[in-house]
This record gives structure tokens, C-alpha cells and sequence, in this order.
């Protein structure tokens, strides 16, 4: 027998498709339920009248919607994964490299952008102590354009930076009361637009032009979507890396991106996968 929830869910989906145009059978099940019943408590609102209160209702769909963009994030968020692209993957990809060349970066779902700045001091923390000339550019995109405006504006209180390593603090940032702000120098090479993983029109952000990224950063967002959509991402991805490229996605999606057999996972201990065509 259906429960109110089954009830729910079925309802909500064809609502959002029928009437806003929105499909969230891309989304996990599990996901789902979860995103709902957090609607539902914050407005106070039952199972059984949820449906038509959304029907009715156009901000609440937009709400809703607003509900499924996780915006989560931290500076150097695992720490063995930053800890093996410093020593071990930077490097290797500096080496390969010619003179005067780039290395392009792209942080998929960068939310806030901890994640684009991290890696953008290990990169000009690397070429600065190199004796070859080396540029880079990290393009960082989402969908979320108030996480997106709050990367840009690159401000974070002391909590936000408690894993930077001191010595990046005061050479990456501006200490401005109780906050700190990302500095110009590392800004100016970061570039942060709004862009759909799920836009069957376009296998990387159009500001990137060519794609051909040497990584991509893919963390904690796959494990949101249906086991369909999760493939359909990372064959995008796969599409938009260079040859020998790298791409990188959180502890919990390692064992379903592990199964692509053109990844190959560097190490058991980080996330970290390298494309082999």
C-alpha cells in the first residue's frame, strides 16, 4: 500500500514537471524523500496538502528547487586527497608540461569556492617555487548563483579558514577584522560562472571554450542523482578531460566512479582518478 510519502513524492514530481517544468526523477529517491520532508517541516505543512500547496504556490516550487543545490563546502575539505595532489600530481603535471605553458583546472559544483581557491594555492604556491615558467586557470561553476556571488566576492570568517595552513593565510589572503579575504593575485586567475552538469548541450562551461582540462574536481554531488544520471556526468566529464587528465571526486563516490573502466584510482587512500584512453 502507498504511504502519504509515496503519495507525496508522486505528486510533487508530476507537479514540477507539468506545471513548472521541472524533472526530479533525476534525482536520487532516497534524496528526494529527504529534500521533501525538510520542505514540509520548515513551512509546517502535512503529506496530503503538500501537493496542491505547491501547485498553488510559485514560490515554494523555486524554494524547493533552491533545496536540491547543496552549497556546502571547506577549504582543503579531505585532506589526503589535497595532500596527494600537492606531492604527487602537481608535480607531475608541471613536469609535463612545456615552458609557458597552463594547467586548466575545473571545480564542478564549486558552491562557495573553498574548494577552486584550495587548489589555487597549491598551483601558485607550486609554479612561484619553480624555476619553469608555468601559468594556470581554474574554471569554477555551479548552479547556485548566491554560492556562486559569495566565491566571487571570495570573504571568509575564521571558522571558513581554520584549515589553511598559516603560511597560506598570509600570502593568499587579507585579514580585514574578523575576516579574510581572498587576495587579488589568486582571484584574477580563478573564474566563476554558472553552468549545468546536466545540459545535454555542452560537455564543459562555454567561458573554458575547449574544455581539455588536466583535472576536474567532481565532489560530493554524483551520490545526489539517479545511478542514470550519475554515468551521464561522468561521461561528460571523462569528455572534457585532457589526455592523462585527472579527475577527483569525493570518499563516498569513489566506489561508483571506480567502476569506469577508462579511470584508473591512483591510490585506495584518495579519490583521485586518472583518465587511460
Amino acid at each position: 500500500m502507498a504511504t502519504q510519502t509515496d503519495y507525496s513524492i508522486f505528486e510533487m514530481i508530476r507537479i514540477m514537471k507539468e506545471t513548472y517544468k521541472k524533472d526530479l526523477t533525476v534525482y536520487d529517491d532516497a534524496f528526494l524523500v529527504k529534500a521533501l520532508e525538510r520542505r514540509m517541516t520548515g513551512i509546517n505543512v502535512g503529506k496530503l496538502d503538500y501537493p496542491l500547496y505547491l501547485q498553488e504556490n510559485r514560490h515554494e516550487a523555486d524554494c524547493l528547487m533552491a533545496s536540491f543545490q547543496i552549497t556546502y563546502s571547506q577549504f582543503f575539505r579531505n585532506p589526503l586527497t589535497f595532500a596527494v595532489l600537492e606531492q604527487c600530481v602537481l608535480p607531475h603535471l608541471l613536469s609535463q608540461k612545456p615552458e609557458n605553458g597552463e594547467i586548466r583546472v575545473w571545480s564542478a559544483g564549486c558552491s562557495t569556492g573553498q574548494e577552486a581557491y584550495s587548489i589555487g594555492i597549491l598551483l601558485d604556491e607550486m609554479i612561484k617555487s619553480s624555476s619553469k615558467p608555468m601559468r594556470f586557470r581554474i574554471f569554477a561553476t555551479d548552479l547556485a548563483q548566491d554560492a556562486l556571488g559569495a566565491a566571487k566576492t571570495g570573504i571568509y570568517d575564521e571558522n571558513s579558514v581554520a584549515n589553511i595552513r598559516m603560511k597560506y593565510l598570509k600570502s593568499h589572503f587579507i585579514k580585514q577584522g574578523e575576516a579574510y579575504t581572498v587576495a587579488p593575485g589568486l582571484k584574477q586567475k580563478i573564474d566563476f560562472s554558472e553552468y549545468d552538469l546536466l545540459d545535454s548541450h555542452s560537455s564543459n562551461p562555454p567561458d573554458s571554450i575547449f574544455g581539455d582540462f588536466d583535472i576536474i574536481f567532481c565532489c560530493n554531488l554524483l551520490f545526489y542523482y539517479c545511478i542514470d544520471v550519475r554515468r551521464a556526468i561522468v561521461k561528460k566529464l571523462k569528455r572534457s578531460l585532457a589526455e592523462g587528465g585527472y579527475l577527483v571526486t569525493g570518499e563516498t563516490e569513489s566506489t561508483f566512479v571506480g567502476k569506469d573502466e577508462d579511470l584508473k584510482m591512483l591510490s585506495s587512500g584518495a579519490p583521485i582518478f586518472q583518465i587511460n584512453r
